[in-house]
């Protein structure tokens, strides 16, 4: 049990990692290279949703549970975004479908994260209490 949930633990931990370094590589190379906007400054708007998705960056490397489940909370914003313009007629509609499902990995990956990390500590704990208790 214990080394299926860390595989478990494991596999949802590289799919958060790929997603979110790939959204923000997207939103990058979006707001930057492939289709910067023509009246607003790229960097301000590249800047604007970048840096939330940043500040979750030592949360993802210091893998806390609560982190990863705030950020499922905030990426639904992304969500929102993201297929409000892959459904409408702009010409990044593409872009936005590719970060639709980046943002449905990541959401996927974090909460799933968060899940079996949070048993796998409970079956630790309990193991190692039923250790000292013998």
């Amino acid at each position: 049990m214990q080394d299926t949930l860390a595989k478990k633990v494991a596999i949802s931990r590289a799919v958060t990692l790929f997603s979110y370094f790939g959204l923000i590589l997207l939103l990058t190379a979006w707001h930057l290279i492939l289709s910067p906007p023509e009246i607003a400054s790229p960097y301000s708007i590249w800047a604007f949703q970048t840096v939330p998705l940043l500040l979750f960056y030592p949360v993802i490397l210091k893998k806390h549970l609560r982190g990863h489940i705030w950020l499922c909370f905030f990426i639904t914003v992304y969500f929102m975004h993201s297929v409000t313009i892959a459904m409408s007629a702009h010409s990044s509609a593409s872009l936005a479908l590719a970060e639709t499902l980046l943002v449905a990995t990541l959401f996927i990956g974090a909460m799933m994260f968060a899940r079996w990390q949070s048993q796998l500590n409970k079956l630790l704990n309990s193991s190692t209490h039923n250790n000292a208790a013998d």
